[in-house]
This record gives C-alpha cells, sequence and structure tokens, in this order.
C-alpha cells in the first residue's frame, strides 16, 4: 500500500477541524465536478431562453416583467417563475464551484497544478482526454492520479468549507440588511 502524501494526511486534518465529513464531502465534490461540465451549458442555456422571454418583444424588460406579474396567466407566469429560480439556484452552484476553483489555484503546495487538473478535467469547455492533460500538465501517470485525488479532495474543503460557509454568511447579511 501506497504510503499517504503530506497533502492528504493535512487535508484530513482540516476536514476535521472544520467538522466535514470526508467521505460525504469527497463524494458530493466528485459529483459536482462530473456534472458541472453540462450543468454549466445548460444554465447559459436556459439564461439565454429567460433572456428571450423577457426581451421577446420591442418593450424594455421592466414592462415585460410587469406584464408578466400583473397580467399574464397565473399558470404563464408560474411557469416563468420556476424556470428562472431554477436557473438562479444552478448558476450560484456553478459560481461557486468557479471560485473555489480559482481559490484553490492559490494553495501554497502545487495549487496551480491542483487546479490545472480540476480545470482541464472538469471545468473547461473542451473535453480532453487523460493522455491530453499528462502531456499539458507533463505529469507521470501515477502522479497524476495521486494529484488529481488531492486536488478533488482539497476541492472539496474549499467549497464546502470556506466558499460555501461564506456564501451562506452574505447571504444571512444581505437578508439582514433587507430587513433593516
Amino acid at each position: 500500500m501506497a504510503k499517504e502524501s503530506l497533502v492528504m494526511r493535512t487535508l484530513k486534518e482540516d476536514y476535521v477541524s472544520m467538522g466535514l465529513d470526508i467521505e460525504n464531502t469527497c463524494k458530493k465534490t466528485d459529483m459536482l465536478l462530473k456534472i458541472y461540465r453540462k450543468v454549466s451549458w445548460s444554465t447559459k442555456e436556459s439564461f439565454d431562453e429567460l433572456n428571450e422571454i423577457t426581451y421577446a418583444s420591442c418593450m424594455s424588460n421592466s414592462e415585460y416583467l410587469c406584464y408578466l406579474l400583473n397580467f399574464a396567466p397565473d399558470q404563464e407566469l408560474e411557469v416563468f417563475e420556476s424556470r428562472a429560480v431554477s436557473t438562479m439556484q444552478t448558476r450560484v452552484l456553478v459560481e461557486l464551484i468557479e471560485r473555489a476553483a480559482v481559490k484553490l489555484k492559490d494553495y501554497p503546495d502545487n495549487g496551480s497544478v491542483y487546479y490545472s487538473i480540476i480545470d482541464l478535467k472538469y471545468l473547461d469547455y473542451f473535453h480532453y482526454s487523460e493522455s491530453e492533460i499528462l502531456e499539458q500538465l507533463n505529469l507521470e501517470r501515477s502522479n497524476f492520479y495521486r494529484k488529481r485525488k488531492e486536488a478533488k479532495m482539497l476541492m472539496g474543503y474549499v467549497l464546502f468549507g470556506l466558499i460555501m460557509p461564506d456564501y451562506v454568511k452574505e447571504m444571512q447579511s444581505s437578508a439582514t440588511k433587507l430587513r433593516q
């Protein structure tokens, strides 16, 4: 059995100190990364469709939204509202993943390598083969697998331990200001 790297040991300690369940967080991170490319694309498509709806006529978008709110049949309004809310929630998740990836780049030991692995493997618009990634990063296959595991674990820590809690605090602070 291969010896666990210093990065992995440190990350495990960091997970524990943040109160994150390592296995659960890594599974969620893996799932999010695997679907990111398609979700990001479909979110853009949904935004484009919603923009077409709101800019469909010569009216300004505020007039059209006023129409939707005041005169459109309830069912039409509900469909629009449901799609808009769903698209916005998905877009927020995509943006949080992108923030986490950028923060990953700043990690002191191999941060740029971890970022490149995550970006090329999961986030980039183009789907690169493993061989292309190995060539671009100039990594041996075994080194790539070890670093990919570290990168995904670090990504989960950053996303669920740092980025999302900060986002929740921002939203709570904004909600508090709105109530005042």
